[in-house]
This record gives structure tokens, C-alpha cells and sequence, in this order.
């Protein structure tokens, strides 16, 4: 009786969540693991000798209940935390932690891997069997007992903290909203987002007020439109001290601390990256990496660093000189899209009203899918995802066959987590001959009852951002579950969501979806065109808070003592002003408190990866442009040759077979303003449009 104990037989295999129920996943969880040991334990008993076929295919098949459990657990426990979901996560983690260790713990099951015949066997079986032994070594299946049970308290202790630091920020998230008394302090926002602001009031029990709910970054966008100065003061600090015990705000409330669980969870990783062999957390992480080293990173941070510095720098002085007085944190965002505006006669607020969410989906994403890949959307109001707000669609091919399921779940709510994101529910693979079935996720603002959602430019960003993850997922065509679509190397997985903000402000595509939600009539073609210019700046800024939070996580994981527990005020002011990033007026995109990238999200050591695959994205942006732009040949050459084939083929090779060459840095330097000034000015003069890119 229990739907997660066999796969749905809905379309696509599309989880049954109308016959999910909370109570069912322990049980569901139990029995898959026992599943999953079982198998291992029959392959161990297998006579004979060890095969691709008997050995690693076999543990694939065995792992395909844990698979299905753990994907829908997991997408609604970033999706919708309900206290029901979080207890279970808060028994489960030690269970799963443990079912983990006993798999990649086990010395005769990775030696029966390490025997399997290689002989004829095809390139993507052999790096199949290279990323399992390296999955078990770098689990610690060589360690000796006592170390691998100091390793597995560890990591038991690591999971307990990343789910509290996790589940504490979504309420943090929205315990630190700002409440506001008064109409006239809201001037200069958008009448829309005024009205939300009444109705997320009024469910929160303050009628006739308005409630602004913060986003996951420091910067919240309602700082570039407010003129009221002290307001976009209380908005800051309330940003900026989540997850750090105080809102900061006259009268606000005292939040959770979060900083002690943070600074736990870095000892413990450099800890542990000491048991494995390893200088660091850091070191740990980037041996399963594109990227070499820490050092390679750091090399290369450095070379942008110092050109981005002296941009902001610029940027700030003219800021500074408009404004009259010297700019403060909560007014850097103010002054720049008041500039923005004069110098490139661009209203960011006025062009919300050509960014409706249906048309940025129909005419925006889908149609792109159409043009590069062939794909169709078809939504299916007769299937539902895990509530009734979720929205499905079928995706077909250009002769009609099905590909998957792509949903859809825009708005925030109190059990979501901040921020966007992908989830897989079904990973594609021919072993089951499963077909995908992804979400997209984003924390938009509901627009009041019967109204349009009008989104922001930097939205729009993030919806081609999310839908480039959704097509990764999409598009896969590997053999095994485990290396499916964006189950790739940390510092690669954000380049294909990165190539596809490429699309945002194209002349072939822009002008199908930017759109007046009222009037139909398309953005203004030299409005486009000021935005193609204008994206260009504010990016010492852009980039300098960016690189802040990529060394304040590269200090936190590189620590090489855990002997004693770093102060985080510290770790922060330390790491900032040895890079040379601690500038008046930018703070880091994230900071400690509320960084859930790095200490609930995966992305330990690999915050680099955002910038990291943007040199990939910069050159194959190139690449797109110099061979046509929005053609099915080159949306046909990326899919063959980076979107279908997950992990069964290493992340630079593929790179290297689409553009035919490795990657070049001085792309994203071009883009991002960062040559040397007379450099850039006499390239920008010959490029084409195109290659101007709006960044997130």
C-alpha cells in the first residue's frame, strides 16, 4: 500500500503525490536501504568473477528504490518543509548517514569493483568504474577500523548540523521580513509588488500593513527602487544579520544564531578532510573537481580580483558624486539603477511591465527549447505535483516522442527554502529505461488574486538560469542512474544553466516574449538595445560581492587545524581584507549566517564554480554567436556533445569537443569589463550585440 515502495504508474513514472502521504516515507526509506544492502549482499556472493554487467549494473539496479524515495524526499524537503517532513529528515539523517557508510565502507565490495574485467569494455564503462573506485577511496574504505569509526561520527554529526542549519534559515528567512506602517515609505516601488506586500501582511496577521519578505541574497531588490533612505537601511541590516541571533532592526526581533553551527560545521570538514589524506576541506573537495587545485582557484581569482576592485572603485566615486554624500551599503543599489536609467535611459521598474511570467515561460524558455533542441511544452492540468500550485508539463520531441516532465513552482511560501534551484524526481537512464522528470523552483512574490506576475529583469535571468539546469536533467541520455543528467562534477554543473542566460536579452529571442502584459506591444527595439549596453555595468560591483563570498568559503574550507573552533567574525573580516575585497558599500553576496550554498546546500568549497564555469559560458556564448546564434544545428552540437551525456564523460572533454579547444579566461574578462581598460573599449567596439550577456 505504500506509492514510494514501487515505481508510480503515472506518465513518466511522475511521483503519485495525491497518494503520498508523510507517514509513508520511513517505512519507504527502511525498506529501500534493506533493498539496497540485500543486492550488495548477492553480488558479493556471486561466484562469478566480477563483470561491469554483474557487478556495477547490478548495484545500480539495486539503489533504484533508495533512488525513488530519496528524490521525492528530498525535493519537498526544500520545497515544502512541513514540520511533519522536517522530523522525519531530523530521524532519517543519521539512518541515511549510516546506510552510506556501510555501502562505501565496505573493503570486499570495492574490491570486487577494482576487479572487474576492463577488457572491451567502452570509454564511458571505463570512467564508470574509475568514479566508483574513486567514490569509495575517497569515502575512506582504505582507512583503518578506529578511523573510519571517527569518520563515520563525523559525518553523522556533519549531516545532524547541515539539516538544523538549513531548516533554522528558512525560518530565518522569513521571521526577518520587514514590516513597514506606512504607505508613503514604500515610494518608488512598483504598485504590484505594494500589493503583495498588503496581502503577505494580511496572512501574517497585520492587516492594513505591509510585509516585505527578504530574499536569500544580501542585496534585496527592493533597495534599487525605494527612496525612502531609512527604510532601505532596515531592509539591509535585516538581511545582513540572518543567522546571526539579531534582525538588526530598531525593535526587531532576536533571531537564530546560526554562526556557532557554522563554525562547527568547518571544523568538522577539516577534520575529516584530514582523515581522508587531505590539506583541507578545500583540497578535498577539488580532487573530484575540474578545477586542479586551491590553488589553481585562487590563481585565478586573483587575475579577476584586482580589475573588478578597480572597477567598483569607479563605480562607487560616480555613484558617490550623483548622490551627493558618501554611499552606504543600502544605497550602492539606489544611485546605480538611478544611473542606470539617466545614462541608458533605462526604467528597470517601468520594464517589468514586458516581463509577465506566462510569456516568459511560453515565448521565452519553451520557445527557445523549440528552436535549439526541438522540444515541445504541453501543460498537463490532468497531472499534479506535490501541491496543488505546482504545474506540469509534458515535453515531446520534434516527431512527437515523449522526452519527460518539466514542473514548474514559482512563488515563495513560509515551508520553501530561499532562492531557486532544480530538482530531478525521476533521473533518466536505459538501465530501468527511466525517463526524466524535473522542477524547476523559484521564490517569487504572488501577485494578488486575478493579476499577472510581473517579473524583474534580474527574475527573467533566473528563470532561463533554473530552465538551463531543467534542460541538463532533460536532455540527459546515459546508460546509469547515478551519472545522469547534472549528476557532474560540482565546478561544471552551473555551465550549461549559465550558457542559457545567454537567451535572456537576444534579438531572436527577447522580442517574442518581452511583451507589455496589458498593450501585447514588444519592448522597444532600442530599449533592448540600451539593455545589451548597459549590461556591462555595474559589474565591479556585481563581481566584487560575488568574490566576496567566494573567499569568505574558501576561508571557512580552508582551514587546515580543527584543533580549535574559528570565530567566525574573524574567518569573515580575515578572509575579505587578505583578498583585498573588504570594499565600503559591497557587501558579499552572502555572508556566514544565511550562506546555505555551503553549509546545508552542497557547494562546500565550490562557490568558485559560479565564476569557474563562466569562463566555459563566456567562450561557448562565443562559440553560439560566431556559428549563428539560435540554430537547431548548434542547439543539436551542444546537446550531443555536453547536455546528454551527465557524467559518463569528463566535464572538459566535452567541453573541448563542442568548441575544439580548452577554455580561454580572457572571454570572461571581456564580458565582465575586466581587460585592461583601452583593451576593452577598442574589442567592445567590434562585437557583435549578441555577446553581451546578462549576468545573475
Amino acid at each position: 500500500m505504500n506509492p514510494l515502495l514501487r515505481p508510480s504508474d503515472l506518465p513518466y513514472e511522475l511521483p503519485d503525490f495525491r497518494g503520498i502521504r508523510e507517514e509513508h516515507f520511513l517505512p519507504a526509506f527502511d525498506a529501500a536501504m534493506a533493498q539496497d544492502l540485500e543486492c550488495v549482499r548477492q553480488i558479493l556472493a556471486d561466484p562469478a568473477p566480477p563483470t561491469f554487467q554483474n557487478t556495477v549494473e547490478a548495484l545500480e539496479r539495486g539503489g533504484l528504490a533508495l533512488d525513488r524515495v530519496e528524490s521525492v524526499f528530498f525535493a519537498l524537503t526544500a520545497a515544502h518543509n512541513t514540520p511533519g517532513i522536517h522530523r522525519i529528515y531530523q530521524e532519517l539523517a543519521p539512518r541515511l548517514s549510516e546506510h552510506r557508510a556501510d555501502f562505501t565502507l565496505n573493503k570486499e565490495l570495492y574490491h570486487r569493483v577494482r576487479r572487474v574485467d576492463r577488457t572491451d569494455l567502452e570509454p564511458w564503462q571505463l570512467r564508470v568504474l574509475d568514479e566508483y573506485l574513486s567514490w569509495f577511496e575517497r569515502s575512506g574504505v582504505e582507512l583503518t577500523l578506529d578511523e573510519q569509526a571517527r569518520l563515520r561520527a563525523i559525518n553523522d554529526e556533519l549531516s545532524a548540523l547541515s539539516i538544523r542549519f538549513g531548516n533554522d534559515l528558512i525560518q530565518e528567512v522569513h521571521s526577518s521580513a520587514v514590516l513597514v506602517e506606512d504607505r508613503a515609505e514604500l515610494d518608488g516601488m512598483a504598485e504590484a509588488d505594494v500589493e503583495a506586500a498588503a496581502v503577505a501582511a494580511a496572512e501574517n496577521g497585520h492587516p492594513g500593513r505591509w510585509l516585505l519578505t527578504p530574499s536569500l541574497f544580501t542585496v534585496q531588490p527592493a533597495l534599487s527602487v525605494l527612496t525612502d533612505r531609512a527604510l532601505r537601511r532596515r531592509i539591509h541590516l535585516a538581511a545582513v544579520n540572518r543567522g546571526t541571533g539579531e534582525h538588526g532592526g530598531e525593535g526587531s526581533q532576536s533571531g537564530i544564531d546560526l554562526l556557532p553551527v557554522a563554525a562547527r560545521i568547518a571544523q568538522l570538514r577539516a577534520e575529516q578532510a584530514g582523515l581522508l589524506g587531505c590539506v583541507s576541506h578545500a583540497d578535498y573537495v577539488m580532487q573530484a573537481s575540474t578545477a586542479p587545485s586551491p590553488e589553481a582557484v585562487h590563481e585565478m581569482l586573483a587575475r579577476i580580483t584586482e580589475p573588478a576592485v578597480r572597477n567598483a572603485l569607479e563605480e562607487r566615486a560616480e555613484l558617490e558624486e550623483l548622490a551627493g554624500h558618501r554611499l552606504e551599503a543600502w544605497d550602492w543599489p539606489f544611485w546605480a539603477e538611478r544611473l542606470r536609467r539617466e545614462r541608458f535611459a533605462v526604467d528597470s521598474s517601468a520594464l517589468r511591465e514586458y516581463f509577465e511570467l506566462e510569456s516568459v515561460l511560453e515565448h521565452g524558455i519553451f520557445r527557445t527549447a523549440r528552436e535549439l533542441y526541438g522540444l515541445v511544452f504541453t501543460e498537463r492540468p490532468d497531472l499534479h505535483g506535490y501541491l496543488p500550485e505546482v504545474r506540469v508539463w509534458e515535453v515531446t520531441d520534434e516527431a512527437g516522442r515523449g522526452v519527460g516532465l518539466f514542473l514548474g513552482d514559482w512563488f515563495t511560501r513560509p515551508t520553501k527554502q530561499g532562492g531557486a534551484w532544480m530538482s530531478s524526481l525521476v533521473h533518466q537512464n536505459r538501465l530501468a529505461g527511466q525517463r526524466p522528470v524535473v522542477v524547476n523552483n523559484a521564490n517569487f512574490t504572488r501577485p494578488p488574486a486575478g493579476q499577472p506576475k510581473l517579473l524583474t529583469l534580474d527574475e527573467v535571468v533566473t528563470v532561463f538560469h533554473e530552465f538551463g539546469h531543467a534542460l541538463h536533467g532533460l536532455l540527459s541520455d546515459v546508460h546509469l542512474p547515478s551519472f545522469s543528467g547534472t549528476k557532474v562534477p560540482r565546478d561544471f554543473i552551473e555551465y550549461p544553466s549559465q550558457v542559457h542566460e545567454m537567451w535572456v536579452l537576444h534579438p531572436d529571442v527577447a522580442p517574442h516574449y518581452a511583451r507589455h502584459h496589458a498593450t501585447g506591444e514588444p519592448l522597444p527595439a532600442q530599449t533592448l538595445r540600451a539593455l545589451r549596453e548597459a549590461s556591462a555595468h555595474g559589474q565591479g560591483y556585481r563581481t566584487v560581492e560575488y568574490l566576496a563570498s567566494t573567499y569568505l568559503d574558501l576561508a571557512w574550507h580552508g582551514i587546515t587545524d580543527p584543533a580549535e573552533l574559528p570565530d567566525p567574525c574573524t574567518v569573515e573580516d580575515d578572509a575579505l581584507a587578505r583578498a583585498g575585497v573588504d570594499v565600503h558599500g559591497i557587501p558579499p553576496r552572502y555572508r556566514t549566517g544565511y550562506f546555505k550554498h555551503i553549509f546545508a546546500g552542497g557547494y562546500s568549497a565550490g562557490y568558485y564554480t559560479y565564476v569557474w564555469a563562466e569562463i566555459l559560458d563566456a567562450d561557448t556564448v562565443q562559440w553560439f554567436t560566431a556559428r549563428g546564434g539560435l540554430t537547431r544545428e548548434n542547439g543539436r552540437r551542444f546537446q550531443e556533445e555536453v547536455l546528454s551525456r551527465g557524467n559518463e564523460a569528463a566535464a572538459l572533454e566535452m567541453f573541448e569537443a563542442l568548441v575544439g579547444r580548452r577554455p580561454h579566461l580572457r572571454a570572461l574578462l571581456e564580458r565582465r569589463g575586466l581587460l585592461p581598460r583601452e583593451e576593452f573599449v577598442h574589442r567592445r567596439r567590434g562585437a557583435p550585440a549578441a555577446e553581451s550577456a546578462v549576468r545573475a
